[in-house]
């Protein structure tokens, strides 16, 4: 019997690596790939795994219901949300099983191919924490490790590393929810110990492939997977303490601490208390400062003992040091409610305090501050108090809404929403956006609210709803991503290298071409080359056999051909041809067979490529093929109209080498006979 099961994702790339993480565990008999809507790729298998043979069929569904958007009919985020994720910050990928008119999500992956160094390191943390509560498991993908570069020159960096609570708050928090919640690190393209040294006592024995992979299939089919989720903890330890091991042991935990640490039964907390060589200091520029932050901050480290790390934004403030803070408070910020300090020098318990910025100068959210609190939260737990902090910038509104109905302004907006949800209290000293701005000082206690989020319990249901169409109800700028993936990567996949796909909430992570016998990539890619005009493409395709040299295909995808930017098609030729001015990050021999990346060392000669630019758009009723060109500048057009199972795609051009590729991708599509793609 055929078993369903969906990959849900925030777009088509993070469906297809959990696809491929599937196909590289099992042993494959048959898969055919195709279409069941426009949106939809779907791959039915055969296979074979642990003695046992199986027929799957797995249905990709990208672009999520985001946004207030309705694109499909049931919403998969609303099984989590009854059973206790109550912020806004969702994973990268749902996988679901699909029986009997039921849909029940298996686990959730979230992928980072980011810096993970320093706030950057927690700014997802609110995802983790929130998917993990509802008792789904949660697997965080890191790709170790990722160097800045330098803008101008593209050269490395050196290296920076997360902070090692980081790590470990995902092993504590995946203990304390009795739910398998962990990071698993993954061998990056530019990992190399040879060429770094702060590397070389890394054990690659703590890269998790393997395990992710069996994890993933075992899970599917049923099986028990306790081995892989120790293993992947024992594994995060290991990460945890090399971590340490570079760390300056007069602001951090050492290896040895967190390897007691780990065995210590009364929590982080009461440890740090017990073992802390340091007190708790946020560091905040001179220009960052606002009112009395500053003599905030010498009262704090007075104090505060550390937990686990000087440089992280939270520290604890023993239960025999809660009056003198309030005190403290009360002589710096006289106009805050007395009766409210007195409940913070009242309280018998230690107390977390978390200091944030919160809001950029414009008063739009500090993202990675989005996961300070979560993190401290999961660092911990959600029932130790916190008073959180807040020193930057805020819109009047949400002031107001703050100061007269918290609870509508917790609901409205996500940010707010983490602060007030897992703060007993929350102190402000801030600047207010407004026609005049002017400073506010003022001191809440949210703990009704923190209980009213962190109190909601699983629903009865379980991780169980009832099973959606899998054809969406409307089409946008995801489904043209899936159409131009689908043709060019599966269809055209014997003439054709994707080297670059950026969907919507894609990351930029890299672009590769195959170049003589080698892929070749670059990393860390910049947004924009505003000195050359360059436009990032949505997709950068490489086809082969159409003229003496590679084509390689530039295309900016839209959901209408009105969003366009002006000159995209040569910005999206002057991007590749500036990327191509530095030498690739990194390098791997393709024949006779894939090898491992090394650091390259050669230019790649922009010539040797036939460059051609395209956009792809939905089609639309009145649309004038000739404005878009003259508009747009590019060399071809991609007009893309939804059918019932696939795609009508017109192809128009603009120049002799766009309509040789276009006959050439026409005449292909003839010969493979595919019916759910119609070319003209």
């Amino acid at each position: 019997m055929t078993r369903r099961f969906r990959i849900h994702g925030d777009n088509i790339v993070e469906c297809e690596r959990i696809a491929k993480l599937i196909l590289d565990e099992i042993e494959v008999t048959t898969v055919d790939i195709s279409l069941i809507s426009p949106s939809t790729i779907v791959y039915n298998i055969r296979f074979n795994y642990l003695d046992n043979t199986f027929e799957w069929q797995l249905e990709l569904l990208p672009g999520f219901n985001k946004a207030g958007r309705r694109r499909w009919e049931g919403d998969i985020f609303t099984v989590l949300r009854n059973n206790g994720s109550f912020l806004d910050e969702t994973p990268d990928a749902i996988v679901t099983c699909v029986e009997n008119g039921l849909e029940t999500i298996l686990y959730a992956v979230e992928f980072c191919s980011a810096l993970q160094a320093g706030n950057q390191a927690w700014q997802r943390s609110g995802r983790a924490f929130s998917t993990g509560r509802t008792g789904c498991p949660y697997l965080y993908i890191v790709d170790f490790v990722k160097y800045e570069l330098d803008n101008r020159t593209r050269r490395r960096k050196a290296l920076r590393f997360p902070n090692p609570a980081v790590p470990y708050s995902y092993i504590n928090f995946s203990r304390e929810s009795d739910n398998f919640v962990a990071q698993v690190y993954v061998r990056s393209e530019e990992f190399n110990r040879q060429f770094d040294r702060s590397l070389r006592n890394f054990d690659e024995n703590n890269f998790a492939e393997a395990e992710l992979s069996t994890y993933i299939v075992k899970r599917m089919c049923g099986f028990d997977t306790t081995a892989e989720e120790e293993a992947i903890i024992q594994k995060n330890t290991n990460v945890v303490l090399f971590l340490a091991s570079s760390s300056r042991p007069s602001k951090n935990f050492t290896s040895e601490q967190w390897s007691r640490l780990r065995e210590y039964r009364h929590g982080i907390v009461q440890f740090s208390l017990a073992n802390s060589r340091f007190n708790f200091k946020k560091i905040i520029t001179n220009r960052g400062h606002h009112g009395n932050s500053a003599e905030f901050l010498d009262l704090v480290e007075n104090l505060s003992v550390g937990l686990a790390s000087k440089d992280l934004p939270f520290g604890i403030i023993p239960a025999a040091n809660r009056r003198r803070l309030a005190n403290g408070i009360h002589c710096l910020y006289p106009t805050y409610d007395a009766n409210l300090v007195d409940r913070i020098a009242s309280g018998n318990s230690d107390l977390i305090l978390c200091i944030i910025k919160g809001f950029k100068p414009r008063g739009d959210d500090n993202r990675p501050d989005r996961g300070v609190l979560p993190l401290a939260a999961m660092l911990t737990s959600t029932g130790i108090e916190v008073l959180t902090y807040i020193y930057g910038p805020i819109i009047e509104r949400n002031f107001n809404m703050l100061s007269t109905n918290p609870e509508l302004l917790a609901a409205s907006n996500g940010f707010w929403r983490v602060i007030l949800a897992l703060s007993n209290f929350v102190a402000l000293d801030v600047p207010v956006i407004a026609n005049h701005s002017y400073d506010r000082e003022v001191l809440l206690d949210t703990t009704a609210l923190k209980e009213h989020y962190v109190g909601q319990i699983p629903n009865e249901n379980g991780l169980t709803q009832d099973e959606f169409s899998s054809i969406p109800q409307s089409f946008h700028e995801d489904d043209v991503d899936t159409g131009i993936h689908f043709l060019f990567s599966h269809l055209l996949r014997e003439v054709c290298f994707e080297g670059m796909c950026n969907p919507p909430g894609g990351d930029w992570s890299g672009l590769s071409v195959r170049y003589e016998n080698y892929e070749t990539r670059w990393l860390s890619l910049p947004r924009v080359s505003e000195e050359v005009d360059g436009k990032r493409p949505d997709h950068v395709l490489e086809l082969f056999g159409v003229f003496n040299c590679p084509v390689l295909l530039s295309i900016e995808s839209k959901e209408r051909s009105r969003d366009l930017e002006a000159n995209v098609g040569e910005g999206l030729v002057n991007y590749i041809h500036n990327l191509m001015n530095y030498v690739p990050n990194v390098e791997r021999s393709i024949y006779p067979h894939i090898g491992e990346w090394t650091q390259s060392e050669q230019h790649i000669d922009f010539n040797a490529f036939e460059v051609i630019s395209a956009a792809a758009y939905l089609r639309e009723s009145a649309q004038d093929n000739h404005i878009v060109f003259e508009h747009s500048r590019c060399d071809m057009l991609f007009i893309m109209a939804p059918g019932e199972h696939g795609w009508e795609i017109e192809i128009i051009t603009s120049t002799r080498a766009a309509e040789i590729l276009k006959e050439f991708i026409c005449d292909k599509i003839d010969e493979i006979g595919f019916n759910g793609i119609t070319i003209f």
